[in-house]
């Protein structure tokens, strides 16, 4: 159970700073190949991946009369035009955080060509007022939301009142690194160091305080939002889908986002235990259910904030996380581990399939939120920890496994989705496995 999506990286160059004040005043001129373009550079800054992407697109540039085929991985998009026989453009894009509430309205745009027929001035129009969108919440309520949402993962991944007070504590910590030194243009990898630095300090401290509590707990609670587990579950899932390119990509930046948490938390380890003795940390245990569901509603919100879901989305995003969570957990009681996970996918796929269907709203909002209580990013976390930090590389390879084999359980699960819900919804044609 593990990941969430960092709070906003310097990544990119907005899209809308590379459009041309002029298209945007003389929207009747735009030539389709145009808004086919920012469309799909918006749908990749999003956070769609390829097996989406590719196919959405191919979709509406038949729409909008200009057949095009289309090619993207985590840092680059090819679009070859049929009408430009022997000539593909390539466009450098850049990983985003994962922007719920931009997405939204992106894939209403694009349902809108497909089934409205928006023309292409209004399909322009609606982009540059997209673009032109600030974030649904403030940076002082994302920082909050990173100290709630740590609290919460500290009570679900077995910690104590200690641990979930210093998680949420420390949490915060790193909401505001995250902000403060992304305004800063600071790369993503540093941040990543530099907050795992920083909360693990901050977590041997509170346990040289406080011997109830556990520095392992709390440190992975504060960086919840930073462990790749989502994407890694993502590029897992573009290789299922012989999306190799991408999927390659995607993973590699994955683990690498991993090692760069794991080696500041080695830092961080290094500096405190030159300095002073650190008392052993406090057993995990497993939560009461009634305790965990109910931590689920300030959790579902927080990811609400961190994921920038619009206001009228709220209440889907917490659908999602109840579903997900509740159904791992009473998955739980009948099978074992790995089935329990593929079982929770499912029924996850499957509720946000139909929800998507019936309120047409992207897959992603009903899905993505369930994914984050599924994915074993901190199984990865845990086990590269054990190999560096206790040189135990026997039990370090053990967890890194098992993170790998709940990650194939909850692909296996999306796979299963993409076959029952079209059956479900009446679709008789294949559809996009819903995952972001």
């Amino acid at each position: 159970m593990t990941n969430m999506p960092p709070v906003t990286h310097p990544s990119t160059t907005p899209p809308s700073a590379l459009t041309d004040d002029r298209d945007h005043n003389n929207s009747a001129s735009v030539p389709a190949e145009r808004v086919i373009i920012e469309l799909a550079r918006n749908l990749h800054a999003s956070g769609s991946p390829a097996y989406e992407l590719d196919q959405r697109m191919e979709d509406v540039a038949a729409y909008l009369g200009c057949p095009a085929t289309f090619f993207s991985t985590p840092t680059s998009l090819f679009i070859t035009f049929a009408h430009e026989e022997g000539r593909t453009r390539l466009l450098r894009v850049y990983p985003c955080d994962t922007n719920l509430g931009r997405y939204a309205g992106f894939y209403a745009t694009q349902r809108a060509i497909e089934h409205e027929g928006l023309s292409v001035p209004q399909a322009w129009e609606r982009i540059q007022t997209l673009e032109s969108t600030a974030n649904t919440y403030s940076q002082p309520l994302q920082v909050l939301a990173c100290g709630i949402a740590a609290a919460c993962f500290g009570l679900l991944v077995g910690g104590n009142a200690t641990v979930v007070a210093a998680a949420g504590a420390t949490g915060l910590l790193t909401g505001g690194l995250l902000i403060g030194l992304s305004q800063r243009n600071c790369p993503a990898h540093l941040i990543n160091i530099i907050a795992a630095i920083g909360a693990y300090i901050v977590a041997s401290l509170v346990q040289t305080r406080f011997t109830s509590s556990s520095v392992e707990l709390t440190s992975l609670a504060a960086l919840i939002v930073l462990v790749p587990g989502l994407q890694l579950t993502i590029s897992i899932n573009e290789l299922a889908t012989q999306n190799l390119a991408s999927g390659s990509a995607r993973f590699a930046g994955a683990m690498m986002s991993l090692l760069t948490l794991v080696f500041g938390v080695y830092m961080g380890h290094a500096l405190i235990h030159s300095l002073m003795p650190i008392p052993p940390s406090s057993a995990a245990r497993a939560p009461e259910i009634a305790t965990s569901m109910i931590s689920i509603l300030p959790l579902g919100l927080s990811l609400a904030v961190l994921f920038q879901a619009r206001y009228r989305d709220i209440a889907w995003v917490l659908t999602s996380a109840f579903v997900g969570y509740g159904s791992l957990r009473l998955a739980g009681w009948w099978l074992q581990p790995f089935a329990a996970v593929w079982a929770a996918a499912v029924i996850a796929g499957v509720c946000s399939h139909l929800i998507s269907h019936w309120r047409h709203i992207p897959p992603a909002i009903t899905l993505m939120p369930a994914l984050i209580l599924l994915v074993p990013g901190s199984l990865g976390f845990f086990g590269l920890s054990a190999i560096i930090l206790n040189n135990d590389v026997p039990g370090g390879l053990r967890i890194v496994s098992t993170m790998m084999l709940t990650t194939i359980s909850i692909v296996a699960g999306l796979l299963t989705t993409d076959v029952i819900a079209p059956m479900l919804s009446g679709h008789r044609n294949r559809s996009i496995p819903p995952l972001i």
